[in-house]
């Protein structure tokens, strides 16, 4: 259930037919200009290396209040020293997947790769993470607040074009008479894609060798290659010597190989950082064995990977569930009014594993289950189960040790708003939307010091409130910015 907006649009809304028209032709012609664009997907879900089209964006920025705004960019930073503090524990991280590794092969074979390191005494000597926090606006007490959907600290994306779209924006608004003349104040700076790019090319100065490369691990064809090669060219720019290749998962496996110092060379290139836009779920490994090499030889070596294997596991859902236990986050941080903060920010989660704590919770799902959100340990969207299939799932799943791969997690009622939809192919019309910010951050260390520890720019994504959940990738949201109000 959502919540009707009281947030003021920002503009007088619905747009007249004509102003509507001029809007959103000059807002296509901007982002294809400008290079706010994604490879075309044909009608079957191919994608056309050859073709490109606008990324799907909301024709006016979204009203978000400011305090929460504000509030959430604060706490980032403190956010990302819990995700270090956590991938660094590794008696934490062992007792909360004990269960989840038990029945889920996926997380299983991620945390053999861990173990082996551990087992081996292999360590990172640099570690970089970019990850991103997500969280919709809650409705459901009596005051609004921001709560948590997810922690990302791998491939978290859409930083490299988000960072435009509020340009984007700005454009739309200043062509509007019914914009507020000092709407500028109202439009934060994104500054994502430069921010990202200075964390990466940090951990490339760390491993300290010039002559070794970057490399991007990626799907191929990949729709979202705009997004990845903005960052490139933003490294790039800073740093004119630096060299990026892209390379599959499979690709790297099968031509990658380690010194006997431990550095990792791929066509014969050393690499100093290897970046992973894939390997987030199984079918990213569907190609066979290779993958899985590619995915261990890179945490045998030296080059920083991006994210190591502690920051991976520390990314799901079950971790994020633990975290919100009564206690947990005063194991990691010290400030009782930021834990509170954070903490303020969770909505309720629940284990399910075979006890009478796990059998509790799955009833509340299968008594309620508009009321919950059944999560796997996936990444990417469109893993989640809602209402029906959420309670159908869990009453086939009872008894069974297969229900301790997911988490039971309290569905947050978002704030509904007004704006339209730029869409290929389909009409712009006023919609009822929800939105999901995205605050990135950066987090680089080297052996025990923080080198590198800041908020990297947000991300929002809107999409029509009749739809349970996808992302950007999965067509099921556009991109979007935050109007602070």
């Amino acid at each position: 259930m959502a919540t009707s907006s009281s947030l003021e649009p920002s503009v007088p809304l619905p747009l007249s037919p004509d102003i509507l028209n001029d809007l959103q032709e000059s807002s296509k012609d901007w982002a294809l200009t400008h290079g706010l664009v994604v490879m075309y997907m044909s009608p079957d879900q191919i994608c056309c290396p050859d073709r490109i089209t606008y990324v799907p964006h909301t024709l006016l920025p979204s009203p978000i209040p400011r305090q929460l705004f504000e509030r959430m960019v604060s706490l980032q930073p403190h956010i990302n020293l819990l995700m270090h503090r956590v991938a660094e524990d590794r008696e934490f991280m062992t007792s909360a997947l004990k269960s989840t590794i038990k029945v889920d092969d996926f997380t299983a074979k991620l945390f053999e790769i861990y173990e082996e390191m551990h087992q081996a005494g292999f360590t990172k000597p640099v570690k970089l993470t970019l990850l991103r926090s997500d969280y919709m606006i809650d409705t459901s007490g009596p005051q609004q607040v921001m709560k948590q959907v997810e922690i990302n600290t791998m491939a978290s994306s859409f930083g490299g074009l988000a960072a435009n779209l509020t340009h984007l924006h700005k454009y739309n608004l200043g062509l509007h008479s019914g914009a507020q003349s000092n709407f500028e104040d109202n439009l934060p700076k994104n500054e994502s894609l430069e921010a990202l790019a200075e964390g990466m090319v940090k951990a490339w100065q760390l491993y300290g060798r010039t002559e070794a490369v970057v490399c991007y691990v990626v799907c191929c064809p990949e729709q979202n290659i705009f997004d990845q090669r903005l960052l490139e060219f933003m490294m790039k720019k800073k740093v004119p010597c630096i060299r990026v290749i892209r390379r599959g998962l499979s690709e790297m496996g099968k031509k990658g190989h380690l010194s006997e110092d431990r550095r990792l060379f791929v066509d014969g290139l050393e690499v100093a950082v290897v970046y992973y836009r894939v390997g987030y779920v199984p079918s990213h490994f569907c190609c066979g064995e290779k993958a899985w090499d590619a995915k261990l030889l890179a945490e045998k070596s030296l080059a920083v990977t991006c994210p190591s294997i502690d920051w991976h596991l520390a990314g799901t859902k079950k971790i994020q569930q633990e975290l919100s236990r009564p206690g947990v986050l005063e194991k990691f941080l010290d400030d009782p009014a930021i834990i509170a903060d954070i903490r303020a920010t969770f909505a309720g989660q629940y284990h399910l594993e075979l006890d009478e704590e796990g059998d509790a919770a799955a009833i509340m799902g299968i008594r309620d289950p508009e009321r919950y959100v059944l999560k796997p340990q996936r990444e990417g969207g469109g893993n989640n189960f809602f209402g029906d299939e959420l309670m159908q799932t869990l009453t086939e799943l009872q008894g069974k040790e297969e229900r301790a791969a997911y988490i039971l997690m309290e569905r947050i009622h978002p704030q509904v708003i007004s704006n339209y939809e730029v869409r290929g192919n389909q009409p712009v019309q006023l919609k009822d939307m929800v939105s999901e910010l995205g605050i990135f951050g950066i987090f680089v260390s080297k052996s025990s010091d923080v080198v590198m520890n800041t908020c990297a720019g947000h991300l929002l994504r809107t999409k029509n409130v009749k739809i349970n959940e996808g992302g950007l990738a999965m067509g099921a949201s556009c991109m979007d910015s935050p109007y602070l109000v």
